[in-house]
């Protein structure tokens, strides 16, 4: 007699551990049981390839994400079809090359500021910092506004929103968002939280129609014939807000971890990071002249990939060799198992940045590696993260040597990102001390 949960149980108790073994155990195509919904994970790269660009239009997005309309509307995240293009469009040019190129100038800066608050040989949460820079830099850069002031407000409807995190994987659990008590009364304070925020910036931009040269402005100032509701322009800005800094501070606070982890390799950063900019902050150009520092966080990428599984529901048969994935099942695509796969990766636990280098010999697919996804859905934001990490990381490490706290081993959360459960604490000390 089958179990009315399923796998649930087993999947809630570890998820990376659950989706390791199942591709270990039963190859490159399996299936488990999560409530009423059969799931496929596809573990090899060409798969992948064959959900998120060849058969694109087979799949819609996963049943967490489209629950996440809840708080994001039909932003370019959630959205699907020809409402995903032309929003996609829209948004497009304020991830121009050019654009994030200018954005350089205060990624670094809020880098440097967060750092400044360091004392050395005092443990810090350098995630918690991460988030706080990201969340400066998106505020400033798409929105336009200082929003330093809120981080803690932002902070705490994050928290709200991912403590309702659970009621995706319970049957028919978000139709409980309505309950007055637990975490769908903490859903609802998070949202309205939010929405106050980004509400307040669309306000003050339509009353002072001025072009600030961020995605807000885009939006607010279009053509007619582009203009958006403020509903829609707060759902888009909201999405990016949100995704535009949580994934970025995740894979900082793990590269940092990486580099405190290993003391040669930190080494190696050092010198690069000395050699090029010889004591300046970074800027914009510098981004291809640290390929160690690029490296490392491409690393981070992989050995802790923000979204650790994607998630599809079919929406036409897919088949597949021998199998064909019907109507209203759901597919994972899960990047914690393709990007350790031995087949694609030489000693795969190691952090090793020289595998991003120009010349290293690879025969990998492009699928091995997807941690912004893939086709038509691509993240849109990958451009802005590359800027931002790899600047960010050769800000901290130009002045501080990074060491382990012990006591507080890291341990990781696969929710809808894959966060460090409790922070990543790490000890600063100055380079020049």
């Amino acid at each position: 007699m089958r179990a009315p949960f399923g796998d649930l149980l087993a999947f809630r108790a570890d998820r990376l551990a659950f989706l390791t073994r199942l591709a270990r155990e039963r190859g490159d195509v399996s299936t488990f049981r999560i409530g009423p919904y059969r799931v496929w994970q596809l573990a090899h790269p060409d798969l992948v390839r064959g959900v998120l660009v060849t058969h694109a239009a087979r799949f819609r997005k996963g049943p967490v994400l489209q629950r996440a309309r809840i708080v994001l509307g039909d932003g370019l995240l959630t959205a699907e079809g020809a409402h995903h293009r032309r929003h996609r469009r829209l948004l497009q040019p304020a991830f121009h090359p050019q654009r994030v190129h200018e954005y350089a100038t205060t990624m670094v800066d809020r880098a440097e500021r967060t750092t400044r608050t360091w004392q050395p040989g005092k443990a810090v949460d350098v995630h918690a910092q991460a988030v706080r820079m990201t969340l400066a830099t998106a505020g400033a850069t798409l929105l336009g506004t200082d929003v330093e002031a809120d981080v803690d407000l932002v902070q705490s409807a994050i928290d709200d929103l991912l403590s309702a995190y659970r009621l995706a994987f319970v049957p028919f659990g978000w139709r409980l968002q309505h309950l007055p008590v637990g975490p769908p009364r903490r859903l609802r304070r998070g949202r309205r939280a939010l929405h106050g925020l980004v509400d307040r910036a669309i306000a003050d931009r339509r009353t002072r129609r001025e072009d600030r040269g961020d995605l807000l402005s885009t939006l607010v100032l279009a053509d007619e014939q582009d203009r958006l509701t403020d509903d829609e322009i707060r759902e888009e800005a909201l999405t990016l807000l949100l995704a535009g800094h949580e994934t970025t501070a995740n894979a900082l606070a793990f590269a940092l971890h990486l580099l405190a982890s290993d003391p040669a390799l930190q080494d190696r950063v050092h010198e690069e990071v000395d050699g090029v900019l010889a004591g300046r902050p970074p800027t914009a150009d510098d981004r291809e002249r640290l390929p160690v520092c690029r490296g490392v966080f491409a690393e981070a990428l992989r050995l802790f990939p923000p979204s650790w599984a994607m998630g599809r529901q079919c929406i036409e048969d897919h088949p597949l060799d021998g199998h064909t994935i019907p109507v209203g099942d759901l597919v994972v695509l899960p990047q914690w198992v393709v990007h350790q796969d031995p087949r694609w990766w030489e000693d795969p636990t190691r952090c090793d940045p020289d595998r991003w280098t120009a010349d290293a010999p690879t025969r990998r697919p492009r699928f091995a590696y997807f941690p912004f996804g893939g086709g038509i859905r691509q993240c849109i934001g990958e451009g802005f993260a590359w800027t931002e990490g790899v600047l960010a990381l050769a800000s901290i490490l130009r002045q501080w040597r990074l060491g382990p706290v012990t006591e507080r081993p890291l341990a990781l959360e696969p929710l809808i990102t894959l966060r460090p459960r409790n922070g990543v604490w790490l000890r600063p000390r100055l380079r020049d001390a």
